[in-house]
Order: structure tokens, then sequence, then C-alpha cells
């Protein structure tokens, strides 16, 4: 007697492809690729019911509930491979140059490119979501050290909402996958604060948010109807935090100036002269410098800062183009 199949993560498949208009277009065949390795969903899907509670009736009871609002945010997070998903995160603006290695330059565009999403649960019979009319609100890198197996790999966690979507059985043949099979490190990682590079970096985040509030594209429409309307991105913002052992009082110091840090103030992550990003930050502020005291082990400083933009945001790989 066989067992029962079952879905599970391992088989899944997340693929990705730019749509040409916010909620249609884009051919996950030939277009569509794999944002990064150990790809994840974590859904917060909503119908949205509205209750009605009364017609009359002599009963405690809600009477009926109606369908409201068709809500899809969700998070995607991923191990980074490669920075195509960047050109989603307001930086849709790109420019590809070089051959192998090729660099992409990105600038902060005033719309968000949209794309569509196929969530693949492979299976006899495969349970297929599409998601259209995707937005990535906000997007965290996060890298932290770590020593035991599937630890200290340089994370993406993106905050994400859609407009709409449609179930299916058949998954999709990609033309294109993802560009390397290993991830970047925690050691691959490199912050340098007023020209200096800081060398004691425990772990880490930056932040890139667009300011979005699905909300404010939710409108009395009919020909909306339940879903959304095109986002709108509003302020940009850069945030960053890195725990870092302190050796002196240089960064309560950067802290207690109160102004913009001086020199150049950039985060990379390294795999190769040839396989890096370098994420120039300006106008880079200390909110707060935190180091309480640990008694038996070396003083650890919370550094948290915002920038006000990226001055340069290079990538250089095997991608021929993003």
């Amino acid at each position: 007697m066989p067992f029962t199949e079952y879905f599970i993560g391992k088989r899944e498949r997340i693929s990705i492809v730019d749509e040409t208009s916010y909620g249609s277009g884009g051919t996950m065949s030939s277009g569509g690729f794999i944002p990064g390795l150990d790809c994840r969903i974590e859904p917060n899907f909503s119908q949205e019911w509205q209750e009605i509670l009364s017609a009359g009736d002599d009963d405690r009871t809600v009477q009926n509930r109606v369908v409201g609002d068709l809500k899809l945010p969700f998070t995607l997070s991923f191990k980074v491979s490669d920075w195509r998903f960047l050109k989603y995160a307001g930086y849709g603006s790109i420019v590809n140059a070089g051959s192998n290695p090729y660099t992409h330059t990105f600038s902060l565009a005033n719309t968000v490119q949209s794309f569509k999403l196929e969530w693949a649960r492979r299976h006899t019979t495969a349970s297929v979501i599409t998601l259209v009319g995707c937005l990535i609100k906000k997007v965290t890198l996060r890298f932290q050290r770590g020593g035991a197996a599937g630890e200290g790999q340089v994370m993406a966690f993106c905050d994400c909402v859609a407009r709409n979507y449609s179930k299916g059985t058949s998954v999709t043949t990609l033309a294109n996958t993802v560009s390397s099979s290993t991830p970047f490190h925690y050691r691959h990682t490199k912050l340098t604060l007023e020209s200096s590079e800081i060398v004691e970096v425990q772990g880490g985040e930056l932040t890139i948010d667009n300011g979005i509030d699905e909300d404010d594209s939710r409108y009395a429409n009919s020909t909306q109807d339940r879903l959304l309307s095109e986002p709108i991105p509003k302020v940009h913002r850069i945030d960053g935090r890195a725990s870092i052992v302190a050796k002196d009082a240089t960064f309560l110091n950067q802290w207690d100036g109160a102004a913009a840090l001086s020199g150049t103030n950039k985060l990379e992550f390294i795999r190769g002269a040839s396989d890096n990003i370098v994420l120039t930050l300006a106008s880079v502020r200390v909110g707060m410098a935190n180091a309480p005291t640990v008694l038996e082990g070396p003083q650890v400083v919370d550094l948290v800062f915002n920038a006000k933009s990226f001055s340069s945001l290079v990538a250089t790989d095997a991608v021929a183009a993003y």
C-alpha cells in the first residue's frame, strides 16, 4: 500500500518576473527567475469578512457575513545569491555594463517596479498560486555571524503586498534559475564608517523602506471592486543597525557629535573582486550607540543609524542584466 503524498517545503519553488504594467504582463517561462536560495513565503492573506449583526431576528448570533476587502500581504525571504531583487525595492532604474563580470548601477526611481510571483507547491497534483501586482514595501538585509550548518548566510526579508491571485495546478518551466548555488555569507560583509573599516562586527541589518501603505490605494470604485489600485510610494528611508565589539569610544563619539558622519560610509558584501555589491551611504547619522555593561565578556555596541540615500549602489557579478 503506497504512502500518502504530502506537500513539503523542500519541493516548493517560488519564482518572480517583472510586470509590464501593474497587475498584468510578464512571461514567467522566459523572464522569470528564483530570487534567492531557501526561498520562503509567509502569507497573511485574508477575505476580511464583514458582519451583519441583525435582520430583526430574536437571537444573539451574527446574522450574516459578507465578503470584504481582499488583502494579500506576505513576507518573502531568502538567502541572497545575487542582487536582482533590489530593482523591486525602489531601485528599478538600472544601468547594466561590462562583459562578465557585469556591473549593475542602481538609482532610486520615483515609481516601484511590480512583479508577478508563482508559488508552486509540487505534488502529483501540484498547487500553484500566482500573485499579480506584487510590490516590495520594505526590504531588510540581515547578516549575523554563525558557525552551525545553515547559519550565517546573508538574508533578505521582503515585506510585500499583492493585488490579486489565481490558483492552478501547472508549474511553469523556467529558462532562468538563481545565478549561484552559493549564498553570500556573514564573512563576506565589510562595514566602513568615516573611511575606516570596522572589523569587529558581529552582525547587523540594513532596511530600505518605500513608504508604501496599501490602504492609500483602496478606493470606493466598482471597477477595482475588492482589489488594490496601484500603491503609492511615499517617503523613502534607509535605516541600519550593527552590533560591534568596542575597543574604544569611537562609536560613542560619533553619537555624541550629533552630526552627519564624515568621510566614506558604506556597506559591502564581497564574494570576490568580480562578485560583490557596494552600498555607499550618504548623510549617515547615528541615533543610538548603546553598550550595556558585560561583566564577563567584551562590550558590544548596538549602533543604530540612518542615511539619506545611497550616493552609489553598484553590484558586480556574472549576471548579464538585472
